[in-house]
């Protein structure tokens, strides 16, 4: 081991990083989650506040409750995926339901006549802002890139001396040492690129491709010169045929929950003001199989190749918001929404075969990627509202979050960041949301059944010169009865969006274009405390 370890180390290579900016980008996108009354209104309540999911879009909100109030809210979602992918359609259906939001609001007067400030407020929002339990893709079609070029890309550079299993006496060639895939794939830990080795290693252990001097061992009547042409061979050739039908699945498990911890206050009788302090927690598991048949004009006829991933960390970010009554009807909010600082963990295992698993990769080994840090962009929200008395309201938010300010930290990932300037644009997002209260009296008590609908618009975060997506576009509608201090309310959406999904960083680059449509159910129980 200490040898294998020596001649990895000694190597100078290309860095290959297993995480990219795409990767990040997916943590900078949330869901329009929460509450069913936000939800049937799109989410349009920046400048209406008095709804637990309203505190993550302006933290000022939590000051217009009235009392004391419990939120609890559960749902289901369902996804259809659509997917193109080389000229090839294939679709597919998933659906989750999970406990995505529970938030309690403690609004405290300040009874004192000398001062014009009249409340504080405190409240906690649970969210989950990602949901990748509904997140599964597949798909299919015809390349003539393959996982030999894939694998071939990595080990090119690389002497083959670091891919075999027995130890030679670098004097004599005499085999002085075996080793397991296991002992060999740990030691590649010490290289300056792991990720690289491990690939290319792989791909030669399984016989996807095949060193130029079409050897892989030393013959006790070799030559040392012939020895030494075989241990130091750094050409690789993919052992697939020129093309290869192909099939992708990616499995996904987990999502990102934010609690948000929040304060705010009111100023007099029309302004009002707030801060949040939100932490986020990341677990997501992905599995992304691949298959591929060849042509036959080789020894090896299929392959399938595995990746398992496993993603933790943490982020943290700050909001800033304010609610002014401009008019008696009209109320006007912005908020500023800081970066998302993150710092995630990777994990992954690996698995190939071919020849319908005859011979195999299998090193059975938990890799645990650097850990890596980067920030989202942050935005801002600008918003109004206009009540038309108690009986209705409408109201709008317009956002607007610049994603070229994407950003690693880590300096591994740094060059990510040009990346990121090529791909990512600045982009606009709307909401509308409208809601009507219909009145009825209940023992001399009068309550309420709100009937609402919303709308959003939101643009893709590609540069249309790179890739020409189509922006989110969501329609929800929803009702809720108050029976005194409690409200019941429920909720329909659906959201439709094209995106881009691409298996690999490298070689076998072409991205799967998938049309999602999402559609969620939720239900909110809403109880005032005291």
């Amino acid at each position: 081991m200490k040898k294998i370890a020596f001649i990895i180390s000694i190597l100078t290579v290309c860095s290959v990083s297993a995480q990219n900016y795409t990767d990040a980008l997916r943590y900078s996108n949330e869901e329009l989650n929460g509450t069913a009354r936000f939800k049937a209104m799109g989410g349009a309540f920046g400048a209406l506040g008095g709804d637990f999911s309203s505190i993550g879009v302006n933290p000022a909100g939590s000051s217009l409750f009235a009392s004391s109030l419990m939120g609890l809210t559960a749902g289901a979602v369902t996804a259809k995926n659509q997917t193109t992918y080389r000229g090839t359609n294939s679709s597919n259906n998933d659906s989750d339901f999970n406990l995505g939001q529970f938030g309690v609001v403690f609004p405290i007067p300040i009874n004192d006549d000398s001062t014009n400030w009249k409340k504080v407020s405190l409240g906690f929002n649970y969210q989950n802002t990602q949901n990748f339990d509904a997140g599964d893709v597949s798909f299919s079609g015809n390349s003539n890139t393959t996982l030999g070029d894939y694998f071939k890309f990595f080990a090119n550079g690389i002497a083959q001396r670091n891919f075999l299993l027995e130890d030679y006496d670098p004097n004599t060639k005499q085999v002085i040492g075996r080793n397991t895939l296991q002992d060999i794939y740990l030691a590649m830990e010490r290289s300056r690129a792991p990720f690289r080795y491990r690939n290319a290693l792989l791909g030669h252990y399984a016989g996807l491709i095949n060193p130029s001097s079409g050897r892989d061992e030393i013959k006790p009547s070799d030559s040392d010169d012939e020895a030494n042409r075989v241990l130091g061979d750094t050409n690789y050739l993919s052992n697939t045929g020129t093309s290869a039908k192909q099939r992708f699945d990616r499995i996904t498990s987990g999502g990102v929950n934010r609690l948000n911890f929040n304060i705010s206050t009111q100023y007099g009788d029309n302004l009002f003001l707030g801060l949040n302090l939100n932490t986020y927690n990341v677990n997501q598991k992905e599995q992304l199989s691949h298959w591929e048949t060849y042509d036959g004009s080789t020894s090896i006829k299929n392959a399938y190749f595995e990746n398992n991933h496993k993603t933790t960390g943490s982020g943290f970010s700050l909001q800033f918001g304010a609610i002014v009554k401009a008019t008696k009807q009209l109320r006007l909010g912005v908020t500023y929404s800081s970066p998302t600082w993150y710092t995630l963990k990777d994990e992954y295992t690996q698995y190939l075969s071919a020849n319908e698993r005859s011979t195999f990769a299998n090193p059975k080994v938990i890799v645990e990627a650097p850990e890596y840090k980067f920030r989202t962009p942050g935005s801002w929200t600008l918003s109004g509202a206009y009540l038309f008395g108690k009986s209705a309201l409408i109201s709008v938010d317009y956002i607007y979050k610049n994603y070229q300010n994407l950003y690693f930290r880590s300096s591994s990932m740094k060059s990510q960041n040009e990346a990121v300037d090529e791909n990512l644009a600045a982009t606009s997002a709307l909401r509308v949301g409208g809601e009507y209260r219909i009145p009825f009296k209940t023992n001399e008590i009068t309550n309420y059944v709100s009937l609402r609908a919303g709308y959003r618009y939101e643009q893709s975060p590609y540069k249309k010169s790179i890739y020409n997506i189509d922006p989110l576009t969501g329609y929800s509608f929803g009702a809720g009865v108050t029976l005194g201090g409690i409200r019941l309310d429920a909720s329909y959406d659906v959201a439709k969006q094209t995106n881009l999904y691409q298996m690999y960083e490298n070689v076998l680059t072409t991205p799967a274009h998938i049309k999602s449509t999402y559609g969620n159910f939720l239900f909110t129980f809403t109880a005032q405390l005291f």
